[in-house]
């Protein structure tokens, strides 16, 4: 189910949506920490950076080795 939306404004639909195409998303990729399955965000240094942890097993949360923010 798609919700709609409806912007009310006297603005064109130009200047709404100026400068939406010049975003810059993350760059992400699924992978493993530890054993620990994780979505990984490629960092301008080469390195990766671990966003979330994609598990269902709660010994996943609780590891002090893997977390949000590590540079791996």
């Amino acid at each position: 189910m798609h919700a709609a939306v409806i912007l009310w404004t006297p603005l064109s639909a130009e200047q709404v949506l100026a400068g939406f195409d010049d975003q810059i998303y993350p760059d992400y990729e699924s992978g493993e920490v530890a054993g620990i399955p994780v979505l990984l965000e490629k960092t301008e240094n080469g390195k990766k950076r671990v966003v979330r942890i994609n598990s269902t097993d709660l010994a996943h949360f609780l590891n002090k080795n893997v977390y949000p923010g590590l540079l791996t």
